[in-house]
């Protein structure tokens, strides 16, 4: 009598594992390091890190993310720390420097081409990121 009680227990528990609505859908599973070595205009991602720095224009605003694992709710996993690069999500909106530092996010969007910006004096190829949703943890 207990199994089929444990099994709808776990099996309605499993269920709930999921990211918050607005991270759902179906996503590529390539990460940025990958798309460096592979680009596809267009590819549809849900990429999640920790933003290292905010740049404002006076059309758009970017985030610069240090891309990591993402747990089951597409947020940046903490029992994986392996990096996955960097990339830049960009909104048509000011997104404030103070707010988005050294938090958590995960994007979802479209990823436009590769950009070339130096990290010291490293040429570094960024995927861009056209972001539907900044989801902030």
């Amino acid at each position: 009598m207990m199994k089929p009680l444990i099994l709808v227990l776990s099996l309605l528990l499993t269920a709930c594992v999921q990211p918050p609505k607005p991270l759902r859908g179906d996503y590529s599973t390539m990460p940025p390091q990958q798309y460096q070595k592979t680009p596809i205009t267009d590819l549809r991602i849900r990429w999640t890190g920790i933003v290292i720095d905010v740049e404002n224009k006076p059309e758009h605003s970017c985030l610069i993310i240090m891309a990591k694992v993402p747990n089951e709710y597409a947020r940046p996993s903490y029992q994986n720390r392996v990096d996955l690069g960097r990339f830049i999500a960009c909104k048509p909106k000011f997104l404030e420097p103070k707010y988005f530092k050294g938090r958590a996010v995960t994007v979802t969007g479209r990823v436009k081409r590769l950009v070339v910006k130096k990290i010291d004096a490293l040429d570094y190829n960024y995927p861009l990121v056209d972001a539907d949703v900044i989801y902030v943890w």
